[in-house]
Formats: C-alpha cells, structure tokens, sequence
C-alpha cells in the first residue's frame, strides 16, 4: 500500500537516483580508453564486490541464501537479472557504437511506457493533472523525434525492457539489498567472461590515469547507489508517478551539459526539455493537492505521532478527525 510518507520516500530516492544516473555519463571520461564492453564487466564486478559488503556489513548473508534456495524467489531472479544486465551492458556499449541518440529516445520513451503498463496492466487510475503530464511529456517526445529522426531496436529495448523487469521486481517483495544481491551474484560470471574476453583480445583493462582502480571501484558503488534507489523509488510509487518522474533524468543530463560542460542546446531540444521539466512540476502537484485534500487524521494518530506533549494535552476532549498538512502524520506501512 502507498502512503503519503512512502511516496515522498518514493519521491527522494527518485530524484537521488537520477541525479546519480545523470553523472555516470560525465564519470565515464575519467575512465578512458576502456571499451564499452570492458566497462559493462567491470560494473558487473564491481557491483558484485558492493553487493558482498552490503550483505556482510548488514547481516543479511542467511537470508540470502534461504532466497536462492526458494525456486519461486530463484526464478524470478534468472529473469530479472537478464533483463537488467542487458540494459547496464546497452547503457556502455550504445555511445562508443553510434546507438546515442537511439538510446537517448529509448529513454525518452520509458516513462510512457511505464506510464500506460501502470494504467493498462496495473489498473491505476490517472488524476487530471498525471493525463496533463502524460499529454506534455508525449508531445516532448514527439518533438524530439521530429529533431532526430531516430528510432531503432535500441530504442525498443530501452523503452520496452524496463517494465517487464520492475513488473517482476514487484511480485517478489523482497528487501531491495537482497534482490540487488542475489541479481549480481548471479551475473558475476558475465561480467567475468566480459573482462577475460578484453584480456584476451589484449585490450587495456585499467585506466589511464593514477589509481585506475580506486576509479573503477568509484563508478560500480556510484552504480550501486543508484540502482539500489531506483529500485526503492519503484517500490513505493504507483507506475505512473515512477515512469513520468524518469524525465528528471534527461532533464538533469541537459542542465550538466549545458552549465558544466558548456555545450550548446537548439530551441528545438530547449522546448522538448522545458516540456519534460513542465510534465514533472504536474506530477509533484498531483501528489501535492491529493496529500493535501485527502489525509484525514484522527486524533489518536496525532497521538501516536506528535512528540509535543504540551500539544497532546491541548488535543485532550477534542473528537472527530482533522486534516494535517504535515507528512509526518501519515501512517506508516
């Protein structure tokens, strides 16, 4: 069940998320001249070494192994964890093979698709503002498309492989850590065939730059963060919100661009963006008008919550429900 507090959870992992996702690309150039593919190895191991110290440092190590030791648990795994390694491995090997824009309008795509697989597959029912978001977000796209012209089977596999992985995620409630855990384990000889096949082919398989390593390390625990608070924003926000809340994303990537790296946007791009950024303040208002109309609370919940004791004692005889404007008189699940 989503509460208030959980969406707003849902909304800081959200936006933790994408800010991190949106610096990996400016990371990546302390990584050169790795391949695409060495890359994607290298994060596969370096998520698995993350991974290990979460479980180890949390204790968790038991209830690890009683998940993959469940067949129902241990299949949804070999799914999940193909779904997704085939995303981190396109989200490297796109840009140093040609597919970036094609990629790009993959993502710009996602959130529709995970926007109508919430309405459609999940049954969620869209608020005014969340079809007004839907409808600026749709005609952004519609100008970038116009702008590019792109559109390819890494656009498909962007835009359709998402969903099915986060519609998955959500029949096995698991704590985010074990999933991310037990994902990576089971990639670990992917990513090990990956890094042998560049050593193989005499690739260099360390940066060239002081402390190659420590650098490589840095980009799997940046990985790590944002996956693992992707996937919680996922659990704790509808379809809809989650899928549109995915244009932050892009939306940041334009900002580093353009205030960081200096880089120069066209008007075209500037109004798609400016759309994205729109279709985003509507789905905060949404949640922000339906927090504020619609969490009635009793007064033995103000009880249960407010730490004030003073207040409490003014609340003495008074009956019925309130309505606070406050998150932290939400329930918790």
């Amino acid at each position: 069940m989503i509460t208030p507090r959980t969406e707003w959870q849902g909304y800081a992992f959200s936006v933790s998320a994408c800010t991190l996702f949106a610096l990996i690309p400016w990371y990546l150039q302390f990584l050169d001249p790795l391949s695409g593919h060495l890359l994607f190895g290298h994060r596969l191991l370096s998520q698995f070494l993350c991974a290990v110290i979460i479980i180890v440092v949390t204790g968790q190590s038991r209830a690890l192994a009683k998940c993959l030791r469940s067949p129902r648990q241990l299949v949804i795994f070999l799914l999940t964890a193909p779904l997704i390694a085939v995303q981190w491995w396109l989200f490297f090997w796109a840009p140093v093979s040609g597919f970036t824009v094609d990629m790009a309008m993959g993502y710009f795509l996602l959130p529709l698709t995970m926007a109508f697989t919430g309405k459609f597959l999940f049954g969620e029912q869209m608020r005014p503002l969340q079809w007004l978001a839907l409808f600026v977000a749709i005609a952004g796209v519609g100008i970038e498309f116009r702008s590019t012209g792109t559109f390819s089977w890494v656009t498909l596999l962007v835009c359709l492989g998402y969903p099915p992985y986060f519609m998955l995620r959500r029949r096995l409630p698991l704590d985010t850590r074990l999933n991310f855990a037990a994902e990576n384990l089971l990639l670990l000889p992917v990513g090990l065939i990956f890094v042998s096949m560049a050593a193989s082919n005499g690739e260099q398989l360390v940066p060239d730059r002081s402390y190659g390593l420590v650098w490589l390390f840095g980009a799997g625990v940046i990985g790590t963060i944002a996956m693992l608070m992707f996937v919680a924003a996922s659990s704790r926000l509808s379809f809809t919100v989650f899928g549109l809340l995915g244009y932050l994303e892009p939306v940041l990537l334009m900002a580093v661009a353009l205030f960081v790296l200096g880089e120069p946007i066209g008007d075209e791009r500037a109004v798609s963006y400016a759309m994205f950024s729109a279709a985003i303040v509507f789905i905060v208002a949404d949640s922000y008008l339906r927090w504020k109309r619609h969490t009635p609370v009793t007064v033995n919940q103000l009880r249960n919550t407010l730490l004030d004791e003073h207040f409490l004692q003014l609340l003495d005889g008074i009956d019925g429900t309130c309505h606070h404007r406050h998150l932290g008189v939400a329930h918790v699940l």
